[in-house]
Formats: C-alpha cells, sequence, structure tokens
C-alpha cells in the first residue's frame, strides 16, 4: 500500500462534540496531522454517558489519533500562541457560535495576516451572517426546526422524537471536509487560502432527498420502506412503494386481489396492504419469507435490535467496520474504523492507535510545529496558557 493520502497536511482543530471533531478524525484517518486545541475544562464529550472513569466511547470514536494541546485562551500568551501555530497550519476549523474566534483574536480576519493560504473551516447552527447565528444549535435543535422530527412522526404515525443519530453534526462535518478539500485544490492551482461557512441548517436542507415532495407541493408522499412482521416473531423491512410490492406479489406470487369492484382508492391499498400482511406471515420460516423476496428481486433487511450482534453480521465483520485500539490509559478499546478503502492508500487507525489526554503533547506539538524551545515551552505553561493533565 501506498502513503495516507493527506499526509504533510497539518489540521489546527478547535472543535469539539460531533460537528467538527468527525470531520477531523476522517481528515485523521487519511494521513493529516490533527492537532486538537483543548480548554481547560476539556471536551465535553470526554466523561459522556455513564463510563466511571473510563473514557467515554463517544469521545474516543471522534477524536483518536489526534494529537492534543491544552490551551487557555484567555491567558496571558495565549492569542499569540495560537497566531504561531495558524501560521504553519494547512487547516483550522472550529465550530463555536460566530463571533467566539473573533472575540479572543484569532478569527479569520485575524489568521489570514499571518497565513494567507491558509484554509478555515467554520461550522455553526445558521451561518456565520443569518439572523439566528447567535442562537445555540445542537443537532436535535435543528432536526426539529428543519423539519425531520415532525416528518418521521407523520410517516410512523408515531409520537415525534429526537433521530437517534446527530445526522446534522455529521453531515456538516462531512460537507466540511469536502469543502476543505475543494479549497485546498484552489489553493494550489492559486496559492491563496479561503474561509468557509458551513451552516448546519443549510447542510440538512442539501442532504434531504425528500425536500422535492414539498418544493413541488406534492407532499404527503406515497407509502414505501415498510416494515412488516414476518414469520418466527421477527420483522423485515421491504424497500420501495406499496404499489410496487402489490404488483410482484400478485402477478409473480399468485396473491390474489381481495378487493371488490368498484372500490375506491383508499379500501383497496387497506385491504391489499392485509393481504400482503397475511401472505407474508403465512410463510413457514423466515427463510422461506427471504427466499420469495428475493425471488421477486424486492430488497429486504431484517430489522435488527441496537446492541453488540449488529457488528457480528458477516457483512461487517468483513469489512472491518469494528477496530481494537486503546484508550488515554492504554485500557483495550473497540471503536470504528475509517470507512475509506483505497486500492493504492492507506486510510484510518490501527490496534496502536490511541486517544490523548488534555495537553498531551503540549510540548511535542509545540517543538515539531513551531521548534519551540523549553524555557519558552515553560514560560507558557507558567502564565497558565498551556495546561496538561
Amino acid at each position: 500500500m501506498g502513503a495516507f493520502p493527506l499526509a504533510g497536511l497539518k489540521v489546527l482543530d478547535f472543535t469539539r462534540v460531533v460537528a467538527g471533531p468527525y470531520a477531523t478524525r476522517m481528515l485523521s484517518d487519511l494521513g493529516a496531522e490533527v492537532l486538537k486545541v483543548e480548554p481547560p475544562e476539556g471536551d465535553v464529550t470526554r466523561r459522556l454517558g455513564s463510563q466511571g472513569d473510563r473514557l467515554s466511547g463517544y469521545y474516543l470514536q471522534q477524536n483518536i489519533g489526534k494529537r492534543n494541546i491544552c490551551v487557555d485562551l484567555k491567558a496571558p500568551g495565549a492569542r499569540e500562541l495560537i497566531l504561531k501555530l495558524a501560521a504553519t497550519a494547512d487547516i483550522v476549523t472550529e465550530n463555536f457560535r460566530p463571533g467566539v474566534m473573533a472575540k479572543f483574536g484569532i478569527g479569520w480576519d485575524d489568521l489570514v495576516k499571518v497565513n494567507p493560504g491558509l484554509i478555515m473551516l467554520s461550522i455553526s447552527g445558521y451561518g456565520q451572517t443569518g439572523p439566528d447565528r447567535k442562537k445555540a444549535a445542537y443537532a436535535p435543535v435543528l432536526h426539529a426546526q428543519s423539519g425531520l422530527i415532525a416528518r418521521q412522526a407523520e410517516m410512523a404515525n408515531a409520537k415525534p422524537v429526537d433521530i437517534q443519530m446527530s445526522v446534522a453534526d455529521s453531515y456538516s462535518s462531512l460537507h466540511g471536509i469536502i469543502a476543505i478539500l475543494a479549497a485546498l485544490r484552489v489553493r494550489d492551482q492559486s496559492g491563496e487560502g479561503q474561509y468557509i461557512d458551513m451552516a448546519m441548517t443549510s447542510v440538512l436542507h442539501s442532504v434531504d432527498d425528500y425536500a422535492h415532495w414539498v418544493l413541488d407541493d406534492n407532499w404527503p408522499k406515497p407509502e414505501e420502506n415498510s416494515v412488516w412482521d414476518a414469520p418466527e416473531g421477527r420483522r423485515i423491512l421491504i424497500a420501495g412503494d406499496m404499489k410496487w410490492m402489490w404488483v410482484m406479489f400478485s402477478t409473480q406470487d399468485g396473491l390474489a386481489d381481495p378487493t371488490p369492484d368498484g372500490a375506491d382508492i383508499a379500501t383497496k391499498v387497506r385491504m391489499r396492504r392485509e393481504a400482503m400482511e397475511r401472505h407474508m406471515l403465512d410463510h413457514d420460516s423466515f427463510d422461506a419469507l427471504t427466499a420469495t423476496l428475493d425471488r421477486l428481486n424486492l430488497a429486504w433487511g431484517e430489522v435488527q435490535p441496537f446492541g453488540a450482534e449488529i457488528y457480528e453480521q458477516p457483512s461487517v465483520r468483513a469489512l472491518g467496520v469494528v477496530v481494537d485500539v486503546k484508550d488515554e490509559a492504554g485500557h483495550a478499546r473497540r471503536t470504528i474504523q475509517s470507512p475509506y478503502r483505497f486500492s493504492k492508500s492507506k486510510s484510518g487507525i490501527d490496534g496502536d492507535s490511541k486517544t490523548a489526554k488534555r495537553g498531551e503533547h503540549n510540548v511535542a506539538a509545540l517543538r515539531d510545529w513551531l521548534d519551540m524551545d523549553e524555557s519558552e515551552i515553560s514560560a507558557l505553561a507558567e502564565s497558565k496558557a498551556l495546561i496538561s493533565e
């Protein structure tokens, strides 16, 4: 295998939680050197959930493989340190509320003066200039305001609840990566860096493949991708709309139409659905049903309980989705591997990868990035600009 595709790139990372840390985790997996700048109180996700004294798996998954310095941006010398680091960086990422970086004198206008080739990504809920720019915006808030929660409840005929995945955060990170790579290509051609304003609300609407139903004034859409009861007390999702399922069951599997002549559309839909429900449950076994679905070329997936067993599925194991790593204390842990698979380049983490303690690389990173001597680093520690555990 060849080298990591982003080897040699240096990323100064101010992000925390998910919108941003996932982006820089993937940049790290692709070979970039990511230096996480953590505040004295630490990233709030380090102890998220019931972990006892252990580092949270949440933090581990988003931050493994990154180097770490702990900086108090309010302390004397902190601003000057960040400007020096930015001058040698290729990329800066942050997901504070708009205006926070500028308040500390390290906003885009400050950083570009010391590094005209810098790429800076800011992820925020509503963008840097919009009317809601100062509003707190975590992923669930965006899920609610974008209509995702209400739509899911409507389609499931259920009570509105948040989507159990940080869709807004993860997609914003991924689109942040795309924007960074595009800006790097421009820099390769022109030598100039640029600033990227990534609004999470824009990202959610961009990735929403249901948007056209509303924009074309065609909502509600026909039912599709339904979950059905199956033999042996199991449940199965069949992809596709109800009309196509009926065509396949009635023309290719001998299912008779139960609807009387002259029935209206609502009656036909209800009775045909009930007929398909009975037909699927009449199979002798779950395997017999899936064999029928395969013969009819209907795509299906069993509804699996969310637990450790999902990572034991043959396809998941074959792809190496889970990787054994170490946490900050050197304890064996498991986390999710990078999804990138190249024919020639490397990607991902290995068993020697670990998460860093706050400030673990204060000395090593500043020597590598800035060639700082011991007295300079000691002075920053004495002023409390640099902090370590």
